[in-house]
């Protein structure tokens, strides 16, 4: 299997934590504890690797409250804000491991009309996290800061201009920026010149 496409959401961590007054303050200090988890084998393995030896106790539901039972010392779970670590008591101790959702797959093996439809899978999203990184500029400037102004514009491709009808020295310029548009960059595009500024989302995007 190859990973065709790293997507850009549920991405989480499993991570270590122990109760806010435990003497355990680092991984190192876990030799010897019970660590409740619902990912034991993994647990076990990153532990090892890291020349840890403790107890995982399979724990099912909230492995939070494992500690505050004194079922464990410490819990190995999946953490995204930290919030319900923070709910119990808990404080995030060492990271084991990181992910993020990921498209997998083996289109060489597949027949033509499959690897086809996956080509245009791939197409579709490569538009949408495209389109996700991407701001929509629209704003009025004169001629000559035109160069200037495209600087400015945070991962822009040469901007569309359309005169002003009535004022031949000033243009529209139309860019599609491939990075945030901070206020920073808003400030920094009016001192060169530019008003009527104007910042959209993109929706889709298909190069």
């Amino acid at each position: 299997m190859t990973q065709l496409r790293k997507l850009t959401f549920g991405g989480c961590r499993l991570s270590l934590a122990v109760p806010e007054n435990s003497q355990i303050k680092s991984a190192a200090d876990l030799n010897g504890c019970r660590i409740a988890t619902s990912y034991p084998a993994l647990t076990s393995s990153l532990l090892s690797k890291r020349g840890i030896d403790a107890e995982t106790v399979k724990f099912s539901g909230s492995v939070e409250i494992a500690p505050g039972l004194g079922t464990a010392d410490a819990i190995s779970d999946l953490v995204s804000t930290g919030t319900t670590l923070r709910a119990n008591h808990l404080v995030e101790l060492e990271v084991l491991f990181e992910s993020t959702a990921a498209l997998y797959g083996n289109p060489a093996r597949l027949a033509n009309e499959k690897r086809l439809m996956i080509d245009r899978l791939l197409s579709r999203l490569d538009g949408v996290l495209q389109a996700a990184e991407s701001k929509y500029v629209m704003l009025h400037a004169r001629r000559d800061a035109v160069e200037r102004i495209t600087r400015l514009l945070p991962g822009a491709e040469n901007p569309t201009l359309m005169n002003l009808e009535g004022d031949p020295d000033r243009v529209a310029m139309h860019a599609v920026c491939r990075e945030t548009v901070f206020w920073e960059h808003l400030e920094a595009l009016k001192e060169a010149g530019a008003t009527a500024i104007l910042v959209l989302p993109v929706e889709k995007m298909l190069a």
